[in-house]
């Protein structure tokens, strides 16, 4: 609270003691009139319709006792209050208070609100400073209080008149709540209600506008994703490993794949044989014994991943499409014995679809979009305490971009060629012209991904009953024993005979839109 004294000094008791006196000679003039009027309604107390003069107010009678407030209206302030006997300002704006009579000191309660300054004995500047409500308190020469409120508001005139140039024919009303500024009524798009915060900032701060602003009219999008991805693999293998021994002596070669680099001659035992082995075998000549793995293969591999994930959400709002399943992977953790727990958790995998649109108006289209797809993969899986844990492959966007309605954007894509080559030479036999072949491991893997993500978002409507077209499967064919046992038949969509077109009457002619038939041409004049 600031509390504000004014100062004595002798010329102030000066103004003082004039304005004194003033009020003496005021007093003893009032009550002249007063005796005059008494007098004269005696004098006319005889007349039945003589109307009687009005009472002449007194003012000394509205003086309050010490240390009490009483109505603003009777005590200091005779200027600067509204109806309700408070003072509303808005920002930095400034109002002259005038007293009845001199004031001895004035604080208010917030002055980070509002700030007062005295200009004189009977007059008080009060500057608002920013929105929200305060209090000020006058105290007369004799201690008598007031309290007036204070309620500083922004600007909102000029917010009011700026919002009906900038947008004409648009509803849009400012009030204020609180120090906050409202923004109420109707918008065409989004990209108004935002124009409308923007121009509404000034006034106050952005934190300090409250946008209740509606958009007029329900819309729907669709969102249509499409995944096309195709990759393609082609692996090319060539390895030798053989072993010969003659029962005291042992030889083998190790350049390429089998169940034991010394097999199963050196071991006396039986081996499982690689499955990368595309040839193995083995023999002896007299005590000699030999085998032999030969790895030569050539392996082709093709994927096609096509995913249309379609998806419709209201203007603003977010909307999210999950179609695949979970895998469990166990988590080993530690047991309360000392031991070892597992627990499973759950992945998810799939077609994954998030997206929240925006209308902006004129037809154009704001989406934060973030389509996913995953696949499990085998290939690179890993063991763990006999659980075989698949790897995921996955391809993930997320972006935003602006297009209108019905186009199409290539939001993402991907051109992958790699081409991995691994050789394994034995020095020195690995050189030789023939049999140098047999020292040599050879692996050559090329892989090609082509990958392409497509958004297309519609403006769309919801469909009346008689529009809703049959749903996959909603008619099928059930086969009986015969046709599933001998005919092989499993089933099939059925057909629609309620929908179906109604006949065509004999003789009635096809319809069709513009102009059809044959015309023949006009017959040329004959040529003299």
């Amino acid at each position: 609270m600031s509390i504000v004294k004014r100062d004595p000094n002798p010329q102030t008791a000066r103004r003082k003691a004039r304005a004194a006196h003033k009020n003496i000679t005021k007093m003893f003039t009032w009550s002249m009139l007063a005796g005059l009027a008494l007098g004269s309604s005696a004098l006319g107390a005889d007349a039945p319709d003589a109307p009687a003069p009005a009472a002449a107010p007194d003012k000394a009678a509205a003086v309050a006792g010490p240390n009490k407030a009483a109505p603003a209206t009777a005590l200091l302030l005779t200027t600067g209050l509204n109806p309700a006997g408070g003072i509303t300002l808005m920002v930095n704006k400034s109002v002259v208070l005038t007293t009845r009579a001199p004031y001895k000191r004035v604080s208010i309660a917030q002055p980070d609100v509002a700030d007062v300054n005295l200009v004189g004995p009977a007059e008080v500047l009060l500057t608002a400073k920013k929105p929200g409500t305060t209090q000020l308190i006058l105290w007369d020469d004799q201690d008598r209080s007031q309290v007036v409120d204070v309620n500083v508001t922004f600007d909102l005139r000029a917010l009011q008149e700026q919002l009906k140039t900038v947008f004409p024919g648009v509803d849009i009303s400012a009030s204020s709540a609180n120090g906050t500024i409202v923004l109420k009524g109707h918008v065409p798009d989004v990209s108004t209600a935002l124009q409308a915060v923007a121009l509404a900032a000034p006034y106050g701060t952005t934190k300090d506008v409250l946008n209740l602003l509606e958009i007029s009219g329900g819309q729907q999008i669709m969102l249509q994703v499409r995944f096309a991805e195709v990759a393609r693999s082609a692996t090319t293998n060539f390895g030798f490993n053989a072993f010969a021994t003659d029962g005291r002596a042992k030889f083998g070669i190790n350049n390429g794949p089998g169940a034991s680099p010394t097999g199963s001659l050196a071991t006396s035992s039986t081996n499982a044989v690689d499955s990368s082995v595309a040839l193995f075998g083995s023999g002896g000549i007299g005590r000699a014994q030999f085998e032999l793995f030969l790895d030569a293969l050539r392996q082709n591999n093709l994927l096609r991943v096509l995913a249309e994930p379609n998806l419709i959400a209201i203007n603003g709002k977010s909307a999210n499409f999950v179609a695949g399943g979970e895998f469990p992977i166990p988590v080993p953790q530690a047991g309360g014995s000392g031991g070892t727990a597992i627990t499973v958790e759950y992945k998810q995998y799939g077609i994954q679809l998030h997206f929240t649109p925006t209308v902006l108006g004129n037809g154009r289209l704001r989406l934060h979009v973030s389509p996913e797809v995953s696949d499990l993969d085998y290939t690179n899986s890993v063991t763990l305490q006999g659980f075989v844990i698949p790897a995921l492959t996955k391809r993930s966007l997320e972006t935003e971009v602006e297009l209108a309605d019905g186009q199409t954007f290539a939001l993402g894509g991907l051109l992958n060629d790699r081409v991995t080559a691994n050789k394994t030479v034995t020095p020195l036999l690995g050189d030789l012209p023939v049999l140098g072949a047999l020292f040599r491991s050879v692996r050559y893997v090329r892989n090609e991904t082509e990958l392409v993500i497509l958004v297309t978002p519609r403006i769309v409507q919801p469909m009346n009953p008689e529009q809703v077209p049959l749903l996959p499967g909603e008619l099928w064919r059930q086969p009986t024993e015969s046709q599933l046992l001998w005919e092989r038949d499993l089933g099939g969509p059925a057909a629609d005979t309620a929908h179906a077109p109604a006949p065509k009457a004999a003789g009635a002619p096809d319809r069709f839109h513009g102009h059809y038939g044959f015309n023949p041409a006009p017959a040329a004049a004959d040529q003299k």
